[in-house]
């Protein structure tokens, strides 16, 4: 049996050959029309793509790199999805991997993309690898950073949350309901954006009310945040207020809150969130306030600004934050 070619297809759905290659490899402008006939010929004919010439031929492949810092928090799985869901090319499949907020793993994750020659790089970095992904980006490479920005010489495109508003907010809102005259700010990751920023945010409602606090750094880890909380009964006894910059710190105080019941910590420690946890509504004597997140709208986000990149209609790098709703 004859093998059937694109010039098959075109001349059966009575289009270009060029036209066939945008709708084939998900490129360019088609109109509907033309897309829908040559998907009808394509059936008819039993056309098969040969992937692996295509990507020879472009020198790249039709798969999109996803870096995230962990598979267990439920926040990146939300967002990832929001990113499949929406991404319309049907012909790209997601490579995710976890750099485990591991500096050399997540370098070894990208150079293993750029050596796949994958199609784009979705990046949640753990920061540190700025002069690489540069180098990356020289090679056209198409990236855009999530949550935490990549400070580099040209910029690069990031999605992400307004944290600094999102984080004065929630403190502004806490110091409202709390009876407490003092407070302590559990924050981590200075050296990310998505730590400085959050505590620039509390910072600044906390010096709006002349709030005096302790920080503490919970570096975003439940555990450490768990193994904290004795230090803060030992500092306030009779209590206060605890502003958490991170879910998961979040759960380890409200795991320590609730190890020993008969000490009665709930009633002393009220506690602000940024993010919720699982089950949060068992706990609402606890978390007082909390920010409301919204991954799966940032994924969609990410989705739509890449599928721009790869059609060439992203030629300017773009910064976009989403709004988050405190609780």
């Amino acid at each position: 049996m004859k093998r059937v070619t694109i010039k098959d297809v075109a001349k059966r759905a009575n289009v270009s050959t060029a036209t066939v290659s945008r709708v084939v490899n998900g490129i360019g402008t088609v109109t509907d029309d033309n897309r829908d006939k040559v998907q009808t010929a394509i059936k008819e004919l039993n056309y098969f793509v040969n992937t692996t010439a295509s990507n020879l031929k472009k020198n790249s492949s039709n798969v999109i790199g996803i870096v995230i810092p962990t598979f267990t928090n439920e926040y990146f799985m939300e967002l990832i999805k929001g990113i499949e869901d929406s991404f319309v090319y049907s012909e790209y499949v997601f490579y995710i991997a976890s750099s485990k907020d591991d500096l050399d793993k997540e370098k070894e994750i990208l150079q293993k993309f750029r050596e796949s020659n994958v199609e784009g790089v979705i990046l949640l970095t753990i920061g540190g690898n700025e002069s690489f992904i540069q180098e990356l980006l020289k090679m056209n490479m198409k990236i855009i950073s999530v949550e935490r920005r990549v400070e580099i010489d040209g910029g690069i495109d990031f999605i992400g949350e307004n944290n600094v508003e999102a984080a004065y907010e929630l403190t502004k809102k806490f110091l409202s309901e709390i009876p407490y005259r003092d407070v302590v700010l559990l924050g981590g990751y200075e050296e990310l954006s998505i730590g400085h920023e959050r505590i620039e945010g509390a910072v600044k409602a906390l010096q709006e009310k002349k709030q005096e606090y302790t920080y503490l750094n919970g570096h975003f880890n439940a555990k450490i945040s768990e193994e904290i909380f004795p230090d803060i009964v030992t500092r306030y006894p009779n209590g206060c207020g605890i502003i958490s910059l991170n879910n998961t710190m979040t759960e380890g105080v409200i795991r320590a809150i609730h190890r020993d019941e008969e000490k009665d910590y709930s009633s002393k420690y009220p506690v602000a969130s940024y993010g919720k946890i699982k089950f949060q509504s068992i706990f609402k004597n606890n978390i007082i306030a909390s920010v409301r997140q919204y991954p799966y709208q940032i994924g969609v986000e990410v989705s739509n600004r890449l599928q721009n990149k790869i059609d060439g209609n992203a030629s300017e790098t773009v910064t976009k934050l989403i709004r988050n709703t405190i609780d």
